[in-house]
């Protein structure tokens, strides 16, 4: 009864999420690429609603647990999109050379990992497979969730050397940039609220596939666990960046960039 409650909790406060974060990406627009972090927020909700669904039809489905674990990918990439709209307006465009090798590396990177995730865990809970076919699966899970953590320890230093970054721009006085960069600080400090969230839900889930402790299954485990460990972390980390992006709805048209 308390897994089906929260899967409702989790299904009403997403599709409660869902319009905003459609209302956001439509302000912030196509703009040095903004749509993209939005784009992969809103595909993130769009994940945890079908997840929540299926628990309530079932409430031991695998593919529940399937969906819900890929639903990290997304947020990682929606944490990584929002980051690259900030650096276009806190950073010179001479000193962003990297900044679409980055993103292109990242979401390769993250869209991998979680391919393997999905192949390998879709077969994990087949009783019948042979136990190389087992090893493999759980091989390709592992590797997926090695690579997720690399994605997450790059989004970490790419945030604070960003910040460093901004810092020492805004202190050199070389450029007029930053005098109305509050929007982009603003997303950036979201972005790295959300860092060390991110960083336990990546963390969980290694340790849950690399464990497979039934305390940390995505919709069978252990409920307290689930929601101080999953349920909170992708909450703050969606609320944060919806936040801050409604209070800088408007900041494709009050905030300067630079073109040198």
């Amino acid at each position: 009864m308390a897994v089906s409650g929260l899967a409702v909790a989790l299904l009403i406060i997403y599709l409660t999420l869902s319009p905003p974060t459609i209302y956001v990406a439509s302000k912030h627009g196509l703009k040095h690429g903004a749509i993209i972090g939005w784009f992969f927020l809103f595909t993130f909700c769009t994940l945890r609603i079908v997840s929540s669904a299926i628990e309530l039809h079932d409430a031991h489905s695998t593919s529940a647990a399937l969906v819900a674990s890929i639903g990290l990918s997304p947020l990682l990439a929606a944490a990584c999109g929002v980051l690259h709209e900030s650096r276009s307006y806190l950073i010179p465009k001479s000193r962003r050379a990297l900044d679409t090798p980055f993103m292109v590396f990242f979401h390769l990177l993250v869209t991998t990992a979680i391919a393997l995730v999905a192949a390998g865990a879709a077969k994990l809970n087949n009783t019948s497979l042979p136990p190389d076919q087992l090893k493999r699966s759980q091989g390709l899970v592992k590797g997926g969730m090695v690579m997720l953590l690399l994605g997450w320890i790059s989004l970490a230093m790419v945030t604070l050397a960003t910040g460093i970054a901004a810092v020492q721009h805004t202190s050199s006085h070389t450029s007029t940039k930053l005098s109305g960069s509050s929007g982009a600080k603003t997303l950036l400090l979201a972005v790295a609220l959300s860092i060390p969230f991110l960083g336990i839900r990546v963390l969980e889930r290694l340790v849950y596939f690399f464990t497979e402790n039934p305390d940390l299954n995505p919709v069978t485990g252990s409920l307290g666990l689930r929601v101080g460990l999953e349920v909170i972390e992708e909450l703050i980390v969606t609320s944060a960046l919806l936040i801050a992006g409604i209070i800088t709805r408007n900041i494709k048209s009050t905030t300067p960039v630079d073109q040198f």
